[in-house]
C-alpha cells in the first residue's frame, strides 16, 4: 500500500466545458481506489475494426509509423489519401461503428477482477467524439462493462486532475498514447501510469518513456501490476 497521497491543487490548464459537464455527472468514493482507462487500443480493438472499415472502402493501413495521416493508402494505386479524406473516413467510421467495436483479449476478465477482487472503481476516459459518447456507452454495456464513460477533448491530464480532486486512494491510468501519459504525469504526478497498446503491430512502433509509465504487454500483466501495487 502506498503512503499518503499528496494534495492536488487546481492547475492553470483548463478543461473543456463539454468535458466539465460530464465530470459533474460522476460520483466517486474518495476512499476507494480508482482505475481510469482509455478505450481504443486498450479495451477496444480500434485498429481491427478500422482496418475492416477501410477495406470496405478499398483502402488499407500502412503500419510503418504510429500515425493515421499519410498511412492510409488506396488499394488501387498504393498512394496515401489526403488528410481531409482521413478525417472524413475517421468521422464516418465513428458514426457507423462506435457501438460495435470488439473487446480486446483479456480486457473483460481482468477489468472484472480489478473491479470485484481488488475493489476498484473504474472510469472510461476516451477521446471519442463528444457526439458519439452515448454510442460508446452502448458498446461497453453490450459487452457487460457498465462503467461511467467520459468523452474527453484534448490531452487527458487536466481532466484527470479535476476528476480526482480531494481523492484519498490510489489512482491508476492506462492509455496507449504517450502524450496523454505525459500530460497526466505533469498534472498529477502521483497517479500510477500504465502504457498499453493492445495491437502488437502498433506496440512495436512506440517506445514507453521509462521515467513516466509502466509498460504492459497484456491485460493479465496489468492486473498483476495493480494487484502488486496494493499488496
Amino acid at each position: 500500500m502506498s503512503s499518503s497521497i499528496p494534495e492536488i491543487k487546481p492547475g492553470i490548464t483548463q478543461v473543456h466545458a463539454e468535458v466539465t459537464s460530464q465530470l459533474d455527472e460522476i460520483s466517486l468514493n474518495p476512499n476507494k481506489p480508482l482505475l481510469i482507462c482509455d478505450a481504443d487500443e486498450v479495451i477496444l480493438d480500434f485498429l481491427g475494426a478500422f482496418e475492416s472499415y477501410l477495406l470496405s472502402h478499398k483502402l488499407k493501413f500502412d503500419l510503418s509509423t504510429y500515425s493515421l495521416f499519410g498511412n492510409i493508402l488506396s488499394i488501387d494505386d498504393n498512394n496515401p489519401i489526403s488528410k481531409e479524406d482521413v478525417i472524413k473516413h475517421l468521422e464516418n467510421f465513428f458514426d457507423v461503428h462506435t457501438k460495435d467495436i470488439n473487446i480486446v483479449p483479456g480486457a473483460y476478465e481482468n477489468l472484472k477482477k480489478i473491479e470485484n477482487e481488488l475493489d476498484f472503481q473504474i472510469i472510461i476516459l476516451t477521446n471519442v467524439p463528444i457526439k458519439k459518447r452515448s454510442d460508446r456507452i452502448i458498446c461497453f454495456k453490450k459487452n457487460n462493462l457498465d462503467y461511467p464513460v467520459i468523452a474527453n477533448i484534448n490531452s487527458k491530464g487536466p481532466t484527470i486532475r479535476n476528476l480526482i480532486l480531494n481523492f484519498n486512494k490510489e489512482v491508476y491510468f492506462i492509455d496507449d498514447m504517450i502524450f496523454n501519459l505525459k500530460s497526466t504525469f505533469e498534472e498529477v504526478p502521483h497517479v500510477k501510469l500504465i502504457h498499453y497498446v493492445s495491437d502488437k503491430r502498433l506496440e512495436k512502433l512506440i517506445e514507453t518513456p521509462k521515467n513516466i509509465a509502466k509498460k504492459a504487454i497484456s491485460w493479465d500483466e496489468i492486473y498483476k501490476f495493480i494487484k502488486n501495487g496494493l499488496d
